[in-house]
């Protein structure tokens, strides 16, 4: 069963397609980006009016590498979820990955399910050698998805980021090589 069936523009998994953002996906995007809940624990400072989102949003819509997490049941966006540059890596074929997903939507396994499948397009379509991801120590929520996802521990650095209300965070750091993750495929598969 191949993990990600790719549409025009879009990534299909069993219950969730990624796809870039619509200009009618604006009301959708605001609940994500404007809850505190959901995006200090990312470290970005949520949305403070109506403005500010707009600017977000119309960032993400020129963004190739940003998708719009959608139910396939009821076209509902619940999340958003990005490829990035990897910060941490320097002339090498690699992408790092941060997502958001709406707070009534937590603990369903949807974010799980979306990462999965940029993990696996990152990998067979985009051709990379090596996908990053990263959460801020104490964010447990995070680290279950990125656990479940088969990433490895890398380590934590501590001090990394002055957060935007001035929590200075430690970064715990995670990833896939290209050989481990075709390695896992092959042994699903027998």
């Amino acid at each position: 069963m191949n993990l990600l069936h790719r549409l025009q523009g879009g990534i299909e998994t069993e219950r969730l397609l990624l796809r870039h953002w619509k200009r009618g996906d604006f009301e959708a995007y605001l609940a994500v980006v404007s809850n505190p809940e959901v995006m200090t624990p990312a470290g970005c400072r949520a949305a403070r009016d109506l403005e500010e989102a707009a600017s977000m949003f119309r960032r993400d819509r020129r963004n190739e590498m940003c998708y719009a997490i959608l139910l396939k049941e009821g076209g509902q966006v619940v999340g958003r979820i990005k490829y990035q540059n990897d910060l941490r890596r320097f002339h090498v074929n690699s992408l790092s990955l941060g997502y958001e997903l709406r707070q009534d939507c937590w603990g369903r396994g949807y974010m799980t399910e979306a990462l999965r499948a940029m993990v696996a397009n990152a990998f067979e379509r985009r051709k990379v050698d090596v996908v990053a991801v990263s959460h801020f120590a104490g964010n447990t929520r995070s680290q279950r998805v990125i656990e479940k996802c088969g990433f490895r521990l890398e380590g934590t650095v501590p001090w990394a980021l002055r957060r935007f209300d001035g929590e200075i965070c430690d970064d715990v750091c995670y990833s896939i090589l290209r050989e481990d993750y075709f390695a896992a495929q092959d042994a699903a598969f027998r």
